[in-house]
């Protein structure tokens, strides 16, 4: 019957333990991604059960011991003590509020002493309250170093990013082994309280086997998602909390420490350490993080899961006190009612797990999309950009050019206009009627060659301008009409713009019967019948 009811008492704690505060303090470490999913559970399980060795001689379990000293409960009190706290949690749970099963359970156990006609001391409710306000300081403080290192720090971003890494691996070693010295105390001192032996092969052998089922069973049903609540946090809030909470848990496991604040070493709850960690980074981050309907189905977990276990478990002490002859009949229907509720919560979590993994699931997929989407209109504004920043650069180069021919032209004109003038005062110098002729024909030629040199240079340059400002219609005329020459494309680009034949003739150095001609050629190419528009054919273009 002792290792029937130390079962029991392990599988209500323990399971309870995983299935609803550890993801609430460890998944907020899952964003952070400073470890691999599988070096991360080794990790937690090792700190875990490695730090519940010293758990065995610790202060929490010697504090339980000692305010438990000389009660001897029977098989029925301690079937009475887990099925108050079995119904206070599932009760709480009906509501959406995850109480805690340490809370629960000292709650019931404290019935027991009620009932036993025992004294019963403050310290446990005492530190129920203390604990959240010694996370929320902790965590005020941590936060509040972290944000004045880092407005002092230069530090590289990837550099502080590789530091931060390290220190989560730090936060989430350093939380496991305060779990595990804090509510290993917890587990001993209950099974002790159960009939049990500290010095009991069996019972390290069955507090090992249900810690591990825990830790595998949500390990084997943790996803992505696990973070939930916690998923915006900045890597620096994580760490402020997660060392709250460890530095709590580690301050209320040795009276050394909780002796400070005249209280004795007790077990605490990690999801109302981590709320009041979280509050506590708000009050210096000025930001929230949380919604304040969490915050209160917190607080009510924190008051309600122990209050509640008590006043259960004094009343059914009552009610079987007042009746010994169905002790028996009571203790079987109590042991078929926890194991009716125990199937229940099991069906209910795992239905409630199905439905977040289907909406996390779906959630997964829209964010996806979501991404996909976002990652294709950063490309093509990419390719905006880069098409914007190649014509930009295409016009600035143009532009330099451009002052470059004028300042080359100006020199040009300028040594141009010396020759000249050099010719003209020769000739006004000049009394010889051949030497004369000679440079009036000289001058006359100079001044031919330079019309037709201006001309041709100014015809190239407006073709280069035309064709850039046109750039559009010169790749459909030369894909639609591949067989046209460069001269043709440029009389097209000339009546596109408008010109007469008369100009077209001026700046392609030609005679106007020569265009006339061209434009016969040019229709002929573009298959225009004799009825067609040239004009208006090349602007549809």
């Amino acid at each position: 019957m002792i290792t029937i009811c130390i079962i029991l008492f392990l599988a209500v704690a323990t399971l309870w333990f995983f299935a609803n505060e550890y993801p609430t303090l460890f998944g907020m470490y899952v964003p952070v991604c400073a470890m691999k999913r599988v070096k991360f559970k080794i990790l937690v399980a090792v700190c875990i059960l490695g730090s519940m060795i010293f758990a065995v001689n610790g202060d929490v379990a010697a504090s339980l011991f000692l305010h438990y000293d000389g009660v001897s409960p029977d098989a029925q009190s301690i079937f009475i003590i887990l099925l108050s706290a079995l119904i206070t949690l599932l009760l709480l749970k009906v509501f959406s509020i995850n109480g805690s099963a340490v809370y629960a359970l000292l709650g019931a156990m404290e019935a027991f002493l009620i009932a036993s006609d025992r004294d019963v001391s403050s310290v446990v409710f005492l530190s129920v309250l203390a604990a959240p306000a010694v996370a929320f300081l902790f965590s005020s403080a941590l936060r509040l170093i972290f944000r004045m290192t880092l407005d002092r720090c230069s530090i590289h971003l990837i550099t502080l990013s590789f530091y931060m890494r390290f220190a989560a691996i730090a936060g989430i070693a350093l939380a496991a082994c305060a779990v595990g010295i804090n509510w290993g105390g917890f587990l001993l001192a209950g099974c002790m309280f159960a009939g049990g032996s500290s010095g009991s092969l069996l019972l390290v052998i069955l507090i090992t086997a249900f810690v591990l089922a825990g830790l595998s069973s949500v390990m084997r049903h943790e996803s992505d998602a696990s973070a939930g609540l916690f998923g915006d946090f900045s890597i620096y809030s994580v760490l402020s909390v997660g060392f709250a909470v460890a530095f709590t848990m580690l301050f209320f496991s040795f009276d050394s420490t909780t002796s400070l604040i005249g209280l004795k070493a007790m077990p605490v709850s990690v999801g109302s350490l981590v709320f009041a960690a979280i509050a506590g980074a708000e009050s210096v981050y000025d930001n929230h993080m949380v919604d304040r309907n969490e915050y209160a189905k917190e607080g009510m977990a924190l008051v309600l899961a122990p209050l509640c276990s008590l006043l259960i478990a004094f009343a059914i002490f009552y009610v079987a006190g007042r009746n010994d002859e169905n002790i028996v009949d009571f203790t079987v229907m109590a042991a078929a009612v926890m194991v009716v509720l125990s199937l229940f919560f099991y069906g209910y979590v795992r239905r409630q797990r199905t439905q977040k993994e289907a909406v996390d699931r779906l959630v997964y997929s829209q964010q996806q999309q979501i991404y996909e989407h976002s990652r294709a209109l950063n490309d093509m504004e990419l390719k905006v950009v880069i098409s914007e920043n190649q014509a930009l650069h295409n016009s600035v180069e143009m532009k330099r050019q451009e002052v470059m021919n004028v300042a080359l032209s100006i020199v040009e004109q300028k040594e141009y206009l010396e020759s000249l003038n050099r010719i003209v005062r020769k000739l006004s110098k000049s009394k010889d009627e051949d030497e004369r002729n000679m440079l009036i024909s000289e001058l006359s030629a100079s001044l031919k060659q330079r019309l037709s040199y201006d001309r041709d240079v100014d015809s190239q340059y407006f073709y280069a301008q035309a064709e850039y400002l046109h750039e559009d219609f010169n790749a459909k005329l030369s894909e639609n009409f591949p067989t046209l020459t460069q001269q043709e494309k440029r009389l097209a680009t000339l009546l596109r713009l408008g010109f007469s034949s008369k100009y077209i003739a001026t700046l392609m150095n030609i005679t106007p019967k020569s265009v006339e001609i061209s434009r016969y050629r040019l229709r002929q190419k573009l298959g225009l019948s004799k009825g067609d528009n040239l004009v208006n054919f090349i602007k549809s273009i």
